[in-house]
């Protein structure tokens, strides 16, 4: 049998020990996602970031101009999330740890094609739209799923692919996906997580009395246990002070 971890390029472009890990854990294979729908992640053990949001549908990777050209259904670029060929520069470096790389390919689960092309959409028997759930039986939406797989799937460094969600979407699928269940932060850890560092909130610390860079420092440190995965004991005010 041979083992895969999925992950993104997040997770691995900006931290040079993420392929290792991944290696160490006797994986074969690593499927990196290419083309993927909008997602919050959490990156417990990246050094740059602990929060990930992907704010739509988008390919990980520069998309071919000469095939999308003048088509009004069309992948769009990855934002700030994943700037760039980042799925280039994951695949280089999960390959440089001896990893055989594969694409993840999202096909017909797209938020933003239901708002910008609403008829595009799934329609239930009460006339309510899904816009997250491309509708696979309309001929121009086949045409473009069907150009995004052979576009995404065949990356360069790709030994194989994982097409995912070729058909209708219901409704439990829901519109947006949280990868956050994964690490357990506790109430404890979901309060600190939850804490807010703006301009205007690190004023009002300061109004307080409190040392905003101090606080934000403290409350990265007392958050390294949960990102080792040492889940909180305790909840309310005792267990963020006990985390504190």
């Amino acid at each position: 049998m041979k083992a895969s971890a999925f992950v993104y390029p997040w997770d691995v472009n900006g931290d040079p020990g993420a392929p290792a890990r991944l290696a160490e854990l006797g994986t074969a294979q690593a499927t990196l996602a290419s083309a993927y729908h909008s997602t919050r992640a959490l990156t417990p053990r990246h050094p740059r970031h602990r929060v990930v949001t992907a704010e739509y549908a988008a390919v990980l990777y520069p998309p071919e101009e000469s095939r999308w050209s003048g088509r009004a259904l069309r992948p769009h670029p990855a934002g700030d999330w994943a700037p760039g060929d980042a799925f280039g520069e994951a695949a280089a470096a999960l390959t440089d740890a001896g990893l055989e790389v594969h694409t993840w390919v999202v096909l017909a689960h797209n938020s933003r094609l239901g708002a910008e092309h609403p008829g595009t959409s799934v329609v239930n028997a009460y006339g309510d739209r899904y816009p997250w759930a491309p509708c696979i039986a309309r001929p121009d939406t086949r045409a473009y799923l069907t150009d995004l797989a052979a576009e995404a799937a065949v990356r360069p460094g790709a030994r194989g692919t994982e097409l995912e969600s070729l058909g209708w979407y219901g409704l439990a699928h829901l519109h947006a996906h949280d990868k956050t269940a994964g690490v357990p932060l506790g109430d404890a850890g979901q309060y600190l997580m939850s804490l807010c560092f703006c301009p205007a909130c690190r004023d009002g610390y300061a109004t307080e009395g409190l040392d905003a860079d101090a606080l934000a420092a403290a409350v990265r440190g007392a958050l390294d246990p949960v990102w080792r995965g040492e889940a909180p004991s305790g909840g309310g005010w005792a267990g963020v002070e006990k985390l504190l």
